[in-house]
């Protein structure tokens, strides 16, 4: 009976997965492109996800890394962009708590 806890649990593990990484890239693409970008990225992201339904596994294996390091890149720059702010604000934080200062 395990077997199939652990098959029916993979399903929606993948499926839940693949729902999230399909929302949380919408939300980025309209963020960044505007509304009307929403489709292409639907279209594109149907594609991507058929064509690692049916490769090989090494392929769907590179499809997945080279998203997830696309996925870094908008992330990375804003970190970047943030890190001043970042910075005057923690050190705003720490001179107003005297708890922390003395800690640090």
């Amino acid at each position: 009976m395990g077997h199939w806890i652990v098959a029916i649990s993979l399903v929606f593990f993948a499926f839940s997965t693949v729902l999230g990484w399909a929302y949380y890239g919408e939300r980025c693409i309209e963020r960044l492109a505007g509304l009307k970008a929403v489709a292409v990225y639907r279209i594109v992201f149907a594609v991507v996800l058929f064509v690692g339904c049916i490769s090989s596994i090494e392929v769907a294996w590179v499809l997945a890394d080279i998203s997830n390091a696309l996925m870094a890149i908008p992330n990375l720059i804003g970190l970047v962009l943030a890190s001043g702010l970042i910075a005057r604000e923690t050190r705003d934080y720490l001179r107003r708590d005297p708890k922390l200062r003395a800690a640090g």
